[in-house]
């Protein structure tokens, strides 16, 4: 496994009353160049955590740090 240096938190800034599915988090990132969700993890408003992107794949969110 690869070493993780930093954690980055992200708020993905929708609206409240507005649901953001991981499937909407996917088109979202895949519009702006991404291959697949950029995250590795997505909290729903719910407290859920899923699983976006193995931890063994470098980040496509946080520019000059997703290989750290």
């Amino acid at each position: 496994m690869r070493e993780i240096k930093f954690i980055v938190i992200h708020c993905s800034a929708t609206r409240e009353d507005h649901p953001f599915t991981e499937h909407d988090l996917k088109i979202a990132h895949r519009l702006r160049g991404f291959d697949g969700i950029g995250y590795h993890f997505y909290v729903r408003r719910n407290g859920d955590i899923k699983s976006t992107r193995q931890v063994e794949r470098v980040g496509a969110h946080a520019r000059g740090y997703n290989t750290n």
